[in-house]
């Protein structure tokens, strides 16, 4: 009897020695509570949406801003998005600086509904690390515009200028300057034109700046265009009356200075100013009014000098602005003599004999 309950106290001792090892070696490995290395690394990143909208209109530009936070300050990392539905994305990466706190700002066109805000993902460069965001589902609305809409939507749009010209005996062209904030501005239709475009576009979501044009039937006499404005939540429109002058195709000032009215204004008020000085040097024979009038003298005769003449090319042609996107709107069929009015670097400002006025590049003047 005593043999066996040593028996059993030996084989109990032996048991207990061998699974404290065993547990031992369990904690010492740690698998039973440290989890595996990419979720450790995962861990290092964190992403949080700050702003998701409520409501969308289709076509409207709206933004996600997404706060960043990473444990490590040493590595650089980038956003990422994937999937969505019914969404357009501005910019699908963004690259950023190692920093533990960072603010990213992801910018969207919703195309249909519903929109699903696709995922973003947050990821070290050298692989390592790597949080993200779940999909996000926002109803979106389709406008029943009125007939002269746009299809702009904005938080705000302001037409900066507006001129209309000669196209050809049967057409008008207008050229509109404009800017406008948090806008689809790239979508901007003018109802009624037979023939539109953009010319030149800068900015971004946030804010930008175009110059757009249409060519129009010569009977019309105005034109009318809405947007709708996502702040006031309403409609508004602009109404701008076709009145073709003798300067044309640019929205910029001093188109024409020999037929502008300001700058006959100018030459008037200079005409005065001379005669002025002459009559009050005649009186106090004071030497200071024929300097004055030698300065007025010399300014007007800048207005009264002829243009240079120059001789264009065959098939030049004629641009609406000095730069490399801007459209045509003119090619001669022979050689024409025009006159140049100004020079930006490798284009020449020029009015035609129909008193047109377009720019060509230098490369197409004559050589003689």
């Amino acid at each position: 009897m005593l043999l066996t309950v040593r028996l059993l106290v030996l084989t109990f001792a032996l048991f207990s020695v061998l699974w404290g090892r065993g547990n031992l070696a369990w904690e010492e490995s740690g698998d039973y509570n440290r989890p595996p290395l990419a979720q450790t690394q995962e861990a290092l990143l964190y992403i949080t949406p700050e702003n998701y909208p409520q409501k969308l209109y289709i076509g409207q530009i709206f933004a996600v801003t997404l706060k960043i936070t990473s444990l490590n300050r040493h590595l650089p990392y980038s956003v990422t998005i994937k999937g969505g539905k019914n969404v357009y994305a501005l910019s699908r990466v963004k690259y950023l600086s190692p920093k533990s706190r960072a603010r990213v700002t992801f910018y969207f066109k919703a195309t249909g509904t519903p929109v699903v805000v696709p995922r973003f993902i947050v990821q070290y460069e050298n692989g390592t690390g790597r949080a993200g965001t779940t999909p996000r589902s926002i109803p979106a609305v389709r406008l029943n515009p009125p007939r002269h809409y746009s299809g702009v939507l904005a938080t705000s749009l302001q037409l900066l200028n507006y001129q209309a010209s000669t196209y050809d005996q049967n057409r008008n062209i207008l050229v509109l300057d404009m800017n406008a904030s948090f806008a689809n501005l790239r979508d901007f239709h003018l109802p009624g034109a037979l023939k539109e475009g953009i010319d030149t576009f800068k900015g971004g979501p946030l804010a930008s700046k175009m110059v757009y044009y249409a060519v129009l039937p010569e009977s019309t006499e105005q034109v009318r265009f809405s947007y709708f404005n996502l702040t006031k939540n309403r409609y508004e429109t602009f109404r701008i009356p076709v009145l073709v002058k003798r300067s044309s195709v640019s929205t910029q000032t001093n188109l024409d200075p020999q037929a502008s009215e300001f700058t006959r204004f100018k030459i008037a008020v200079t005409l005065f100013f001379i005669a002025l000085w002459l009559l009050l040097w005649f009186k106090t024979r004071r030497w200071r009014y024929p300097f004055y009038v030698t300065l007025a003298t010399a300014y007007l005769l800048t207005y009264l000098i002829p243009l240079k003449k120059v001789c264009l090319k065959r098939n030049t042609v004629v641009y609406l602005l000095p730069t490399p996107q801007s459209t045509a709107f003119m090619r001669m069929d022979k050689e024409t003599e025009a006159k140049e009015m100004a020079i930006r670097g490798d284009y020449v400002k020029i009015q035609l004999p129909n008193n047109r006025i377009g720019w060509i590049k230098h490369e197409d003047l004559c050589q003689n």
